[in-house]
């Protein structure tokens, strides 16, 4: 169950004569200051689950280009900023940057993410072959630092490197269940160098409507740059998009991670969620290799 709070601002304009030309001016300095407060003020959230309670919070989002000498503003490939905090009823907390910047023309492609929280996630077990029912609730801390940097060597192609460090802290079921051992021997830091080629040849890389874009990298996690487990991973997303009619856009999408080594359970790929299979149960499903794909419509409400 989820609470939903919707804040709807109306404008509503008409013809002035010379009397209301005051009153009309004040309307326009409000107005003024709505789209202001929109484009530099976080916005507050709320909702409710059952492993959380009530939960509170405020998200900012913000795209943008940076300023170029040479290129048109048209060509410019936007970049953007995403953060939020929230906490909850039960004492939980997360908090969450990311960073995307397009820089130099278009050369340089910057990213940096941050992540800390304490917050619970259901377990359902690893493999295709679960049950659902016999899920249990984990709580742990989390703190996530994944910088990266690419550079364009050809048109549309990039190539760059990245660190990742992920530590996993206070593994423990809440609801007492002891379930899969081998989760909470998963504690520790998982720390890993990879490199990264991307393909962007989309229209606009936050609102596609045409185009495509090929991610793929290759990480490498060694005690031999601090971390607890060795292994590696390589993932590949390609994305497609096309505009059959008017404003319906159709996006699809093909992902896949193949691990080997000794790969922690909360790092095995997953299935479910807000970005892999939407509508499915969030990380329902988890194994050291996954394939997945989908297709959706998307077209404006409002």
């Amino acid at each position: 169950m989820a609470l939903l709070f919707t804040f709807v601002f109306i404008n509503v304009s008409y013809a002035q004569t010379e009397d209301e030309k005051e009153e009309v001016s004040g309307a326009d300095k409000t107005q003024m200051f709505i789209e202001k407060a929109f484009k530099y003020s976080p916005l507050p959230f709320a909702g409710y689950a059952t492993e959380t309670g009530l939960v509170l919070g405020i998200t900012k989002y913000n795209a943008f280009k940076f300023k170029s000498d040479i290129l048109p503003d048209s060509i410019i490939q936007p970049s953007s900023i995403l953060a939020y905090a929230y906490f909850t009823q039960k004492n939980q907390y997360k908090f969450y940057l990311i960073t995307d910047f397009m820089q130099h023309d278009n050369k340089i492609n910057s990213k940096f993410e941050f992540m800390f929280m304490d917050y619970p996630s259901y377990f359902f077990g690893v493999g295709n072959d679960n049950d659902f029912d016999s899920s249990y609730l984990v709580d742990f801390k989390n703190i996530l630092i994944a910088p990266s940097i690419s550079y364009n060597v050809v048109e549309k192609l990039y190539v760059g490197v990245k660190y990742t460090y992920n530590n996993f802290i206070n593994i423990e079921s809440i609801d007492g269940q002891i379930g899969d051992t081998t989760l909470y021997e998963n504690e520790g830091i998982q720390s890993g160098i990879g490199l990264i080629v991307l393909r962007e040849a989309r229209d606009n890389r936050i609102r596609a409507t045409k185009g495509s874009f090929l991610s793929a990298s290759y990480d490498v996690y060694s005690k031999a740059f601090g971390s607890k487990f060795n292994y590696t991973q390589l993932s590949i997303d390609y994305r497609y998009y096309f505009t059959p009619y008017k404003k319906i856009i159709i996006a699809s999408q093909l992902y896949t991670t193949l691990s080997t080594g000794d790969v922690p359970i909360q790092s095995m790929p997953v299935v479910g969620g807000a970005y892999r299979m939407r509508g499915i149960y969030e990380n329902r499903f988890r194994d050291r290799n996954m394939m997945m794909a989908q297709v959706e419509a998307r077209f404006p409400i409002w």
